[in-house]
């Protein structure tokens, strides 16, 4: 068993880690409105695409040939104009997430498949009563919603605004708006099947996190 200071070194691990991943977007949004100098940026804009394509490579390993050459090509333009590069990383990067989640909570909503958010609430609790099964369907459905709106969003901002409103959409809003959707759901669904027992947040997304690969 762990000793008390194996947990402890990583707790601290696991909590310098997401420090830092709820502050690496804040660093990039400073980046671009502060119009940082070409070797920050540049460094910025590497780390964002190298990251980017790992974990498009994991996620989807079908598509691993797309994300390594994706990658090259913003090494390429980060090394000619850090700023480009750095916007397109970040471009780039908020697209493939949330194509990568529209595709994988959609396409449960096919006729035959089980929606997501149902066949997490199956693992949680083990069955699930009818009026759970459409409020689960339902939530698979606003999850998509909210998917599409962040693309379609961006896209907008992208064309018609200027590039630090857009990066502060996508970079400073991003994380607070996934917790706010999240966190949102929770409560409601804490109103509205107060009678039942429900997971943690932590099991949700555990559960989450052991999917099968498609």
């Amino acid at each position: 068993m762990p000793s008390a200071a194996a947990w402890t070194r990583g707790g601290a691990a696991v909590g310098a880690g997401l420090s830092l991943f709820a502050l690496y977007p804040l660093l990039v949004h400073g980046a671009i409105v502060a119009d940082l100098d070409a070797d920050t940026a540049l460094v910025l804009a590497l780390v964002q695409a190298g990251v980017t394509g790992l974990v498009v490579g994991r996620a989807a390993p079908r598509f691993r040939w797309i994300a390594l050459a994706g990658a090259i090509a913003l090494f390429g333009l980060s090394w000619r104009s850090a700023r480009d590069g750095l916007l397109a990383a970040s471009a780039i990067s908020h697209a493939a997430i949330y194509v990568g989640l529209l595709v994988l909570f959609g396409r449960t909503l096919l006729a035959g498949r089980e929606p997501l958010i149902t066949w997490i609430a199956r693992r949680i609790r083990g069955s699930l009563t009818d009026e759970m099964l459409v409020y689960t369907r339902r939530v698979t459905i606003a999850w998509c919603l909210f998917f599409a709106g962040q693309l379609a969003m961006s896209a907008l901002l992208f064309a018609f605004a200027p590039p630090t409103v857009w990066s502060f959409f996508i970079n400073v809003l991003d994380l607070p708006m996934v917790a706010a959707m999240f966190l949102t759901e929770y409560a409601y669904r804490l109103r509205k099947f107060w009678n039942y027992s429900h997971g943690s947040i932590a099991d949700v997304v555990r559960v989450f996190s052991e999917r099968p690969n498609p």
